[in-house]
């Protein structure tokens, strides 16, 4: 071969678009899980309290605390998208609860995530950049 540098390029290319088609798939999960209120939401910060746990045949997810509503009365629940976040006890998280029945709460995001549009807009980027390196290796 004559060229292994294109090779390598192409490999490259092709490692920077499979990583971000993955973190676009993990975006559009992540704003699934917030579809799952049904309504815009109120923003509100909060923490988790308890972290998913089994008792035997029977799985908990984790709760967080927040406070939502006209009275900021706290709520000590279990997010509606609880499976989707790596919900540790002690991590702050941003959550949106719905309006009318504050006790209807999903996470948005966590200290050590994005918001969802986040992981898209970084997804698409990174496609835009593995198909940019493969058009300029064959240039």
């Amino acid at each position: 071969m004559s060229q292994p540098w294109l090779t390598f390029a192409l490999l490259f290319a092709t490692g920077w678009l499979a990583y971000g088609i993955r973190v676009v798939r993990r975006g559009l999960r992540e704003r699934r899980g917030v579809r799952l209120l049904g309504v815009r939401g109120t923003r509100t910060k909060g923490e988790v309290v308890r972290g998913p746990r089994r008792e035997g045949a029977t799985f908990h997810p984790a709760q967080i605390r927040y406070q939502a509503g006209p009275t900021s009365q706290t709520y000590r629940r279990s997010p509606l998208n609880a499976d989707q976040h790596s919900l540790w006890v002690g991590f702050e998280v941003v959550a949106l609860y719905d309006p009318d029945d504050p006790r209807r709460v999903v996470v948005l995001r966590t200290q050590k995530t994005f918001n969802p549009g986040t992981y898209v807009v970084n997804g698409v980027a990174l496609c835009l950049f593995g198909v940019a390196l493969a058009v300029w290796a064959f240039l």
